[in-house]
């Protein structure tokens, strides 16, 4: 057979072939919801990558991927990139399954082989066909910015197998030593997270003589010296204050209200926390180590009844440093932000949760903190959440569920849509420290907007926020959180904060469930009533979400 007869043949094959599958796609229609097939993504993928310069492949990166540019871009990253690609990278989002081909998942090598250059010429000049935009300045001028998302993008990637089993080798061969070892080189990190709550939620008065805020000989509640204070706990709502009996921690019977500058009796009182019970009516008979300092230390021992340090240190998130220390390397510490999002929000939650052991008493006492539970293994192993029954208002829920108290907001998000999304703590907080409220990211509006801007997928349907809110722009009550995140858990009196479920609470739920309603806490000298009526005469929003 010649060479031009077999040239015919495999042409005729191709033309065939070719029709068959064009044939098949008008059958089957061109819906995006069909899944690729491998044919369409690897051609798709092969034009894509054939379309960059052989100059722009050789390009290298001016940046290096520190810190501050990391932070720095990943605002931009979130701003810009997050609506399709993910806050994560995945490609998992309601944008990036309905395009046609899918949005590619960052962290894989499809992506994270390419070189720089390969990178950068995408993100500037975009893909054809596809819904990914060219973000090159419109008027030509070079800038650094594509240069930095190569960065963040780079930092995206997942873990090899040998990082995986590096970190598993870790885990049982590391030990904790203080957040003072991270400082050598991540000190700008450091510096941040040193001025945060969690980074003085206790104090020891002998080494920071500022730590007691009021004046003690003002205590007419149950006289303490300062001489009894071994260390102090908290400074935004309360301070409480702990004396020291052998190698356990003991709390004071009176406790400072920081908002409204008074002292008030501090005593956990029966038919409140599951624990009471089982201790004493006493607060000199009621150790802090089983109740309280689990959460607010690292590596609380609880035979020896030591801490590798008190507070909330870098090790409490990363686990245990020394290998990190002496060899860096992404396989021998933990990052939460490359886990999935159960994993990722369980370290915020095994604290920021009221719940107990699934095993109770360990070693004969009761706790109310996951002993055993380190970061990167399953919480749920160690700690389920306090249970509740709808309709019934308890020391810890409001009839729907809602947290009644304090120290809730895991059992709040873990209801939420955002986090059935996969949406984590740290999409909007940054544990390292910010200086912005609840260490946001971003100012509470300038977040929630970021994903729900007017008109789009996510919500508010409307045009402008001020349709969305009714309310003035600028105002109290067009603010997101104040509908969606209002003040309803007591931390101590009368002092509250907000509830993470971003549920909004009718005024009908409050006439039903007697659970606080945002309408009428702001507008105190209006009925339910009056707020049921005017929500009826909002047009964008159905009645029947009103009740």
């Amino acid at each position: 057979m010649n060479t031009r007869r077999i040239v015919l043949l495999l042409s005729v094959a191709v033309l065939v072939a070719l029709g068959l599958y064009g044939a098949h796609l008008i059958s089957r229609g061109f819906s995006t919801a069909e899944e690729p097939s491998y044919l369409e993504a690897a051609v798709a993928r092969a034009a894509r990558n054939f379309s960059i310069p052989r100059s722009a492949r050789r390009e290298v990166n001016p940046w290096k991927p520190t810190p501050e540019v990391l932070q720095e871009v990943r605002e931009s990253f979130l701003d810009r990139c997050a609506i399709c690609h993910g806050q994560d990278g995945s490609g998992q989002t309601a944008v990036g399954r309905s395009l046609y081909p899918r949005v590619p998942d960052l962290r894989l090598p499809k992506t994270q082989n390419l070189s720089d250059g390969e990178i950068r010429y995408i993100i500037r000049n975009g893909v054809r066909l596809t819904g990914m935009p060219g973000w090159a300045n419109p008027h030509g001028q070079q800038t650094d910015d594509s240069w930095k998302q190569v960065l963040f993008i780079r930092s995206l990637r997942q873990l090899t197998r040998e990082e995986h089993e590096q970190q598993a080798a870790t885990a049982s061969s590391a030990r904790f030593v203080g957040s003072p070892s991270c400082q050598k080189c991540h000190a700008q990190i450091y510096e941040r997270w040193r001025k945060t709550p969690m980074a003085n939620v206790v104090r020891d008065p002998r080494e920071f003589p500022d730590a007691i805020i009021p004046n003690l000989s003002t205590n007419t509640i149950s006289k303490f010296s300062r001489d009894d204070v071994a260390l102090v706990y908290g400074s935004l709502w309360k301070q409480r204050y702990f004396t020291k009996k052998g190698d356990d921690y003991y709390p004071e019977s009176a406790q400072w209200d920081v908002t409204h500058r008074v002292w008030r009796p501090y005593f956990v009182a029966n038919g409140t926390d599951w624990w009471v019970p089982f201790y004493p009516p006493n607060n000199m008979q009621r150790p802090t180590g089983p109740t309280c300092d689990g959460c607010h230390s690292v590596n609380y021992d609880i035979r020896t009844k030591q801490v590798t340090e008190w507070n909330v240190g870098c090790e409490r998130c990363h686990g245990p440093g020394s290998e990190h220390v002496e060899h860096p390397t992404r396989g021998n510490i933990l990052n939460p932000a490359r886990m999935e999002y159960v994993q990722a929000s369980d370290t915020c939650i095994q604290c920021h949760s009221q719940g107990r052991p699934l095993t109770s008493p360990i070693e004969g006492q009761y706790y109310d903190w996951p002993v055993g539970y380190q970061v990167g293994s399953n919480l749920r192993d160690f700690w389920k959440l306090e249970e509740h029954t709808l309709g019934e208002m308890t020391f810890t829920h409001y009839p729907d569920g809602t947290a009644h108290k304090n120290r809730m907001q895991g059992n709040d998000f873990v209801q939420s849509v955002m986090y059935r999304r996969g949406v984590t703590c740290f999409s909007c907080h940054d544990a390292h420290g910010t200086e912005n409220y609840a260490q946001l990211r971003r100012p509470p509006d300038q977040l929630c907007l970021q994903c729900h801007g007017p008109l789009s997928m996510n919500g508010p349907r409307t045009a402008t926020l001020e349709e969305h809110t009714h309310h003035k722009k600028g105002s109290a009550g067009s603010s997101c959180i104040a509908c969606h995140m209002p003040k309803i858990a007591t931390t101590i009196a009368d002092v509250k904060v907000r509830a993470h479920t971003f549920a909004f609470i009718t005024p009908a739920m409050t006439d039903k469930y007697k659970i606080p309603n945002p309408c009428t806490s702001c507008h105190t000298d209006k009925t339910t009533a009056w707020a049921s009526e005017a929500l009826r005469h909002w047009p964008e929003r159905s009645p029947w979400r009103s009740e």
